[in-house]
């Protein structure tokens, strides 16, 4: 781990970055996420030969849903501020990721932190939709926590073998000595494991199901309208940008330059996002049991990535 006194030193040294991302950062990942939303219908339209919505759809929802009274059988502080809670912890997530060699605010938390901010996103959209009265939020909400249990392991062994090659939880260090380096048995193994668990975290085809809307109508957010849905929406959308930016930055890091590598890790974002879309279009809804069963080998996975990178490999 990073000694105390040098992580003040680069705090230091990166303050004016840290400063402008600290502000900004937030803006970009709320104005960009809900593009994401627009590009997946229109892959699944495209698959099933269709024009579908426009790619502006996402934030076309937003607005209407912001615009809209707020009727809703959500009641109590629960209710009121777990929607705030959800979208602020995936933002914040969010701004410690890498670009390249860059990383303003990876100082302030390593891929701990990351994962814990990821699981708080998750928990608090679960807290939300048991603030309800309907057995279909509370049943929705029990599943996103399972789902959690599921997926949430195999995220932590994948950040775990990387930071244990580079020597540094930090994300920016483990995905600056895997640039350098390559990914190597363990690495590969990590990868592979992670992208089949990445629809389970994005909660997409064949994972979705804390929302299942021919079984849950909805899921957790079912009794939520208004503002209140639209924060829990965006805080969906903006999980999928931050996960697929985990996956492009962390386990196929490109270290270039600022400019080149925004623009490489968009590219990279977009590529990830639209095979994971087509992936959720052309999969059918597992069942709770059938997810449990596909994540188990997963999980083995994980397993001997870590072993792997124990020995050096």
């Amino acid at each position: 781990m990073t000694p105390p006194v040098a992580v003040v030193a680069v705090a230091a040294a990166a303050w004016p970055g840290a400063v402008v991302w600290a502000l900004l950062g937030p803006l970009v990942l709320l104005a960009v996420s809900p593009l994401l939303d627009g590009v997946g219908r229109q892959v699944r339209a495209r698959l099933e030969t269709r024009a579908g919505p426009p790619l502006m759809q996402g934030y076309v929802d937003l607005a209407k849903l912001a615009g809209k009274r707020e009727v809703s059988a959500g009641t109590g502080r629960l209710a009121d501020t777990m929607p705030y809670v959800a979208l602020a912890a995936v933002v914040t997530a969010g701004l410690l990721l890498p670009v390249g060699k860059l990383a303003p605010l990876g100082f302030a938390g390593d891929g701990v932190v990351f994962l814990y901010l990821l699981a708080l996103s998750s928990v608090a959209l679960a807290l939300a939709g048991s603030a309800s009265a309907s057995p279909f939020a509370f049943l929705g909400a029990s599943r996103e926590m399972m789902l959690l249990f599921f997926v949430e392991p195999v995220v932590a062994c994948a950040l775990f073998v990387v930071g244990l090659k580079a020597g540094s939880f930090r994300l920016l260090d483990a995905a600056v000595w895997h640039g350098l380096h390559g990914p190597g048995i363990s690495g590969a193994l990590a990868g592979v494991g992670l992208l089949l668990a990445l629809l389970g975290y994005m909660g997409r085809l064949p994972f979705d199901l804390p929302e299942a809307e021919q079984e849950l109508m909805g899921g957790a957010t079912i009794e939520f309208g208004g503002r209140r849905l639209a924060l829990l929406r965006w805080t969906l959308f903006v999980r999928w940008l931050v996960v697929a930016w985990l996956v492009a930055e962390v386990f196929v890091p490109t270290p270039l330059p600022a400019v080149p590598a925004v623009v490489l890790a968009a590219l990279k974002i977009l590529a990830i996002f639209v095979v994971a879309a087509a992936a959720s279009a052309l999969v059918a809804r597992l069942r709770i049991d059938y997810a449990r069963a596909f994540l188990t080998p997963v999980g083995l996975l994980m397993v001997f990535a870590v072993v792997f990178a124990l020995i050096g490999a």
